[in-house]
């Protein structure tokens, strides 16, 4: 039997394991107990979170901030053994749609420049550049800017981009 990935709503016992990838994949990561307010399933929260999960392993994961009708992506990860797969796009796709959903018109980010990959994924689906926070982000050797991106949320979000 072939199991395939899917995206779901995080729940609070995702929080270590969303905390675990993310010490993996990010210089400046999160902590269990930062993971588990976005966790909660709490709507009166700003933040939540989606998974990407294969049964019951978690291979990814996106945190959403909302505010009015706006709403910022602020982390996304995806395990670095399932990294390629399209997990990323599954991902954001799914935090587009859930923004959507809740009334926001606008998506910002902000992504490091290096981060080439990631850059690809959010010109695929839509971003544009805004601007440059300069030297925001920790980095080994000092710090290293941010780029700063957004795109609308109107119609149909495309889930294939």
């Amino acid at each position: 039997m072939v199991v395939a990935h899917h995206v779901r709503v995080a729940r609070p016992a995702d929080a270590g394991p969303l905390a675990a990838i993310d010490g993996r994949v990010n210089v400046n990561p999160w902590s269990e107990q930062q993971f588990a307010s976005a966790c909660s399933g709490v709507d009166s929260q700003p933040a939540s979170a989606l998974v990407v999960a294969e049964g019951d392993r978690v291979d990814g994961f996106v945190v959403i901030f909302r505010v009015l009708d706006e709403a910022s992506i602020h982390s996304i990860a995806v395990q670095p053994a399932h990294q390629g797969k399209g997990l990323g796009q599954m991902l954001l796709n799914a935090a587009l749609v859930q923004m959507q959903q809740a009334g926001a018109m606008r998506c910002l980010l902000e992504v490091r420049q290096s981060n080439s990959v990631a850059r690809r994924l959010y010109q695929r689906s839509g971003f544009t550049l805004d601007g440059v926070r300069k030297s925001y982000y920790p980095a080994e050797g000092g710090r290293e800017d941010a780029l700063l991106m957004s795109r609308e949320i109107e119609g149909k979000v495309n889930e294939r981009a």
